[in-house]
């Protein structure tokens, strides 16, 4: 798994650090949720017919932008790997776009944090593998650039029409981008000879280690284990700021205006799951008024991150400690595709090994285990009846109400595991309706629940679960280092626990 910066070893940059604000973009595939994306050639939304166009007289690409050569392939599992594409990187905010050789728009993303692009880099952009060349710095590259795009678009279209171009790709001085195979191909095993084993060559051991096997007593066999521990945890998480502001809003706006209970519901979830998903809902005719109201009273989209979000925090804090540091693997389960869009923007952005899991070949791939194959796996909750079972030591369920079904997920008596279920607590209406799903809480009034909540340091009502083991700070190093929390969480309120084996 490679890494350009691991998260543990950057700065917790809270909104106190504001970056340069980056214009307003078309979405990339796993971002922050967009409206009214623009038309660009390449895109969906573009006239392919089109093509790329000469730069106008005084327009310059890199007034607001910094663009790279780069040389780009599908993300495959297969061992052998090569570039099979060149083209651009156009890096504007915290926006980044991949361009093909005509200036097609191939796959872009959205950094949750700005980053020093370079040479060399090897990142994720979408679905596709990319490195990093040169970068383009001045405006005569630019101008290359575009004729060797439009030449290439040219001969495309030529070749679609059965005609030879009599544009030469080439025609342009610039540095030439030769498709290369990766350090892989070119290097050979030989770093440990003496393990590869005499039989296969028909060579002897040398006498001292033939002499040591012969001395050496019978290793015992080890049975293979008949039982297996599961280990869930329940934290119940101090909302954000922004939470607690927009909660509060609500809470206001619901007491002296008419809001219906499903529209209630709709609200509070998407708040506790992140602050952006109310992007959404600016359009939908059901929430046009009230996102009318509160929207001015938002930060600006873009500017909303990782720490506006109690539940997605944990799992920034998680996958920094268990797939980082720990070099174990993740499954995050969750009911909405936009949890999972934030994870996996979150996971490009630190180039940290992810696929979504949506097929019966994705999921035999993740628990092979094999190298190159990914160390997070994203599960949405709709697709579990056709993709079977996950090995897999963590699972994170984003939605509490998705808990019911991890068992479905997990392949049970194969592997120790660990589950761990965010809650915003706080006496948000998040918690509120987790003890109901409990049968702790008969009521089911989630207009209550918004109406009446109030800010609190812990969580309301500190209820005991028959079954659970409750834990309560401070936490101990011990502690910590059992449920394997990353100590840099410091938004855990409350913490059950219920243990339990599974026989073959």
């Amino acid at each position: 798994m490679r890494r350009s910066k691991a998260p543990s070893m950057r700065q917790a940059a809270k909104r106190e650090i504001k970056d340069p604000e980056p214009p307003e973009d078309p979405e990339a595939p796993y971002s922050w949720p967009s409206i009214t994306p623009t038309m660009e050639w390449g895109s969906s939304n573009g006239s392919e017919n089109l093509g790329p166009r000469e730069l106008k007289a005084g327009e310059n690409p890199l007034k607001e932008s910094r663009i790279f050569h780069v040389l780009w392939r599908n993300q495959t599992t297969k061992k052998h790997k090569t570039w099979t594409g060149n083209g651009t990187l156009v890096v504007t905010g915290s926006k980044v776009v991949l361009k093909d050789d005509t200036g097609k728009v191939v796959d872009n993303m959205t950094c949750f944090k700005q980053r020093d692009f370079k040479e060399n880099d090897q990142l994720q952009i979408g679905s596709k593998d990319v490195e990093v060349q040169e970068e383009i710095k001045t405006l005569q590259e630019c101008v290359t650039q575009r004729k060797l795009e439009i030449a290439s678009w040219c001969k495309k279209i030529d070749a679609q029409n059965g005609m030879e171009s009599e544009v030469p790709v080439t025609s342009a001085s610039c540095r030439s981008h030769v498709l290369k195979r990766t350090h892989q191909e070119c290097s050979f095993d030989v770093q440990n000879p003496r393990l590869s084993g005499f039989t296969t060559t028909g060579m002897e051991p040398p006498p001292h280690e033939k002499r040591m096997r012969e001395e050496s007593p019978s290793v015992a066999v080890i049975p293979p284990r008949s039982e297996f521990t599961q280990v869930e945890y329940l934290c119940l998480l101090a909302p954000a700021e922004l939470q607690e502001k927009i909660l509060h809003f609500l809470a206001d706006y619901i007491k002296n205006c008419k809001v219906v209970r499903q529209v209630c519901f709709k609200l509070f979830l998407l708040v506790c799951d992140h602050p952006v998903l109310l992007k959404t809902l600016v359009k939908h005719a059901d929430f046009e008024d009230l996102m009318q109201v509160m929207e001015p009273k938002l930060p600006p989209w873009l500017e909303m991150d990782i720490y506006d979000s109690a539940k997605f925090e944990f799992v920034h804090r998680m996958l920094d400690y268990l797939v980082v540091e720990q070099g174990e693997k993740c499954c995050i389960l969750a009911n909405r595709q936009d949890c999972l869009k934030m994870a996996i923007g979150y996971c490009q952005s630190y180039d940290i090994s992810h696929e979504q899991l949506d097929s019966p070949q994705k999921v035999a791939m993740f628990n092979s285990g094999e190298e190159g194959s990914p160390m997070v796996a994203l599960v949405l909750s709709s697709d579990l009846p056709k993709i079977g079972s996950v090995r897999c030591k963590n699972l994170i369920i984003y939605n509490y109400n998705a808990r019911e079904k991890a068992n479905e997920l997990l392949a049970t008596g194969e592997i120790d595991t660990k589950i761990y279920t965010p809650v915003t607590s706080g006496g948000c209406p998040e918690e509120l309706q987790f003890y109901r799903r409990l049968g702790l809480k008969k009521d089911g009034d989630t207009l209550g629940d918004l109406q009446n909540y109030r800010r609190e340091l812990i969580p309301s009502t500190k209820h005991e679960l028959a079954t659970w083991t409750k834990i309560e700070p401070l936490f101990s190093v011990d502690f910590l280092k059992e449920v394997a929390i990353s100590d840099s969480l410091e938004n855990i309120q409350l913490v059950y626990s219920k243990k339990g084996n599974v026989e073959l």
